[in-house]
C-alpha cells in the first residue's frame, strides 16, 4: 500500500512532539526532587553542625549588607523612584538666608532638618531674655538649654527646639527682639539617611530573627554558645541602627534655634594723638633738626613739638610739660593759622621753644654729661554731643649733649671760683651747726658740770 508522504512527514511530527512533552515533564520532577534533596540536606547539616550553616548564612547577610551600604542610590531609587532619586542629589544641602527664613512645606515628602543661629543686640539682655522665651513658648516650642555671662561683656544664650512649620514665624520675631547682629539658618535634607537606616534595620532585623531560629533548633554546646555571642552582637547592633534612626527623627521632628542676645554698647569715638618732638642748634629752625643733639656751653637749643590729631574727636584742654626744660604753654610759639587749644580730627599743630646753654647748664640742670630731655602731652578728646571722654596722654624724648669748655680760667672765673669754695666752705660750716643745734641743751649742761668740777678742785687745793 502505498501511502502518501505528507501523512508520513505529520506522523512523524507528532510523535516527535509527544516525545518533547514527555521529557520536559521528566527535567521538571528531576528539578523538583533535586530542590526537596537540597532541603533536607541542609536541614540534615544543621543537626549536625549548627556552626558550619550559620557561618554560611552569616557570609550571606555580610555580603547583603554590603551591597546595601555600597549600593545606596539603589535603595533609594527603590523606595522613591526615578522622582526621588533626582529630588536627593544633595541629600545634605546647607544655605544661609541673606534675606529671609526658608518656607517650611508640609508636602514635600521629605526628612529635612532645619536649624538656625541668630545673634542680636539688647539693652537689656534680661528682659529680651524672657521676652524670646515667651514668643518660642506661644509658638508651642520649649526651651532647650541657656547660658549667661556677666563679666567682661553682659550675653545669654538660648536653645530653642520648635516644630518646622513655626520655624520660620519664630525666626522672624525672634530677630526682632534688637539689632540684628547676624544670622545663619541652614535646611539638611536627611531623607537617603533614613532610608539607608530603615533599609539596615529591616535587614538587622531578618538577620536577628533568623539567628534565633537557628539557635531554638540547635543542639551542640558550642554551637549554642557561638550563636548566642553572635546574635548578642547582632542585636547590639540592631538597637544602635534603632538609636541613630530615632536621633534622626527628634531632629527632623523638632527644629533648632540658637539665640544669642548680647548687651547693646554706646559706640565710643575713636581718640588718639600723636606727639613728636626734635632738637636744634644756633638759628637753624627746630623742626628740621634731630632727636639727639650736642651743642656749645654757651649756646641755644631750640625745641620743636607736632601734635597731630588722629582720632575722631576734637582735642581741647592741650598742655605740654617738661622736668627737664620747665616752660609753661605761653613760652610756647605757635604759628598764627594754628590753635594749639583746639586741635580738630585730622589737623596738625607745631609749638617751638627757645632755651639757652650757660656754663654747660639748661634751665639749670647740668647737660655736659648728657641730659634726656622728656616732653608730656595731655588732652581731653570731646565728642560732636559735647561728651567729654578719657584723657590722652602721650609722651616723647630727646637727648642733649652740652660740650664742657676747654678754655684757659681768666681773672672772672678765678674770681668765681674763689667765692664758691668761700660759699663751699660756709655752707660746710652751717650744716656743722645745723647738726649740733638738737644736742645745744646737752652740751650746755655738760660744760656747766665741768665748769663746777673745775673750780671746786681749785678751792680744794688752794685750802690744802
Amino acid at each position: 500500500m502505498t501511502v502518501p508522504i505528507n501523512r508520513t512527514i505529520t506522523g512523524s511530527a507528532a510523535r516527535w512532539a509527544r516525545w518533547l512533552v514527555v521529557a520536559a515533564a521528566l527535567l521538571l520532577l528531576a528539578s523538583a526532587c533535586a530542590g526537596g534533596s537540597d532541603d533536607s540536606g541542609d536541614d540534615a547539616a544543621f543537626s549536625e553542625d549548627a556552626p558550619a550553616s550559620f557561618a554560611a548564612s552569616d557570609e550571606a547577610m555580610a555580603e547583603e549588607e554590603m551591597d546595601m551600604d555600597e549600593g545606596a542610590t539603589s535603595v533609594r531609587l527603590a523606595s522613591g523612584g526615578a522622582a526621588a532619586e533626582e529630588d536627593m542629589s544633595d541629600d545634605s544641602g546647607t544655605g544661609a538666608l541673606a534675606g529671609g527664613t526658608p518656607t517650611v512645606l508640609a508636602d514635600l515628602g521629605r526628612d529635612i532638618i532645619y536649624t538656625a543661629w541668630i545673634e542680636v543686640e539688647a539693652v537689656d539682655v534680661a528682659a529680651a531674655s524672657a521676652e524670646a522665651t515667651q514668643i518660642v513658648q506661644d509658638l508651642g516650642g520649649i526651651t532647650f538649654g541657656q547660658q549667661t555671662s556677666t563679666r567682661d561683656h553682659v550675653y545669654t544664650t538660648l536653645t530653642f527646639k520648635i516644630r518646622p512649620a513655626q520655624f520660620s514665624a519664630a525666626l522672624d520675631q525672634l530677630s526682632k527682639l534688637g539689632e540684628l547682629v547676624d544670622q545663619t539658618v541652614s535646611a539638611e535634607d536627611v531623607t537617603g539617611i533614613v532610608v539607608d537606616l530603615n533599609s539596615r534595620i529591616a535587614s538587622a532585623e531578618v538577620s536577628v530573627d533568623r539567628l534565633r531560629e537557628f539557635l531554638s533548633r540547635a543542639t551542640d554546646a558550642e554551637g549554642v554558645a557561638e550563636l548566642e555571642r553572635e546574635l548578642s552582637a547582632r542585636e547590639t547592633n540592631l538597637e544602635q541602627l534603632r538609636g541613630q534612626l530615632r536621633t534622626l527623627r527628634d531632629r527632623v521632628d523638632l527644629a533648632t534655634i540658637t539665640l544669642t542676645i548680647s548687651e547693646a554698647t554706646e559706640a565710643v569715638p575713636e581718640t588718639s594723638v600723636l606727639l613728636e618732638a626734635w632738637l636744634a642748634a644756633g638759628d637753624d629752625d627746630p623742626c628740621l633738626g634731630f632727636a639727639d643733639l650736642s651743642a656749645e656751653p654757651e649756646s641755644e637749643v631750640g625745641f620743636c613739638f607736632q601734635i597731630e590729631n588722629n582720632g575722631e574727636t576734637t582735642l581741647t584742654d592741650i598742655t605740654l610739660s617738661s622736668d627737664a626744660l620747665r616752660f609753661s604753654m605761653d613760652d610756647l610759639v605757635v604759628p598764627v593759622d594754628m590753635d594749639l587749644e583746639r586741635i580738630e580730627p585730622g589737623d596738625r599743630v607745631i609749638a617751638s621753644l627757645t632755651e639757652e646753654i650757660t656754663d654747660g647748664r639748661i634751665a639749670g640742670r647740668v647737660a655736659t654729661r648728657g641730659l634726656e630731655i622728656d616732653v608730656r602731652l595731655r588732652a581731653l578728646p570731646v565728642a560732636d554731643d559735647g561728651t567729654e571722654l578719657a584723657r590722652l596722654a602721650r609722651t616723647a624724648a630727646m637727648h642733649l649733649y652740652v660740650q664742657e669748655d676747654d678754655s684757659p680760667p681768666n681773672f672772672g672765673d678765678a674770681l668765681s671760683g674763689g667765692w664758691n669754695a668761700l660759699v663751699a666752705v660756709g655752707n660746710g660750716v652751717l650744716l656743722v651747726i645745723g647738726a649740733l643745734l638738737p644736742f645745744l641743751p646737752v652740751i650746755l649742761i655738760a660744760l656747766a658740770v665741768a665748769w663746777w668740777w673745775l673750780r671746786r678742785r681749785r678751792a680744794r687745793r688752794a685750802g690744802d
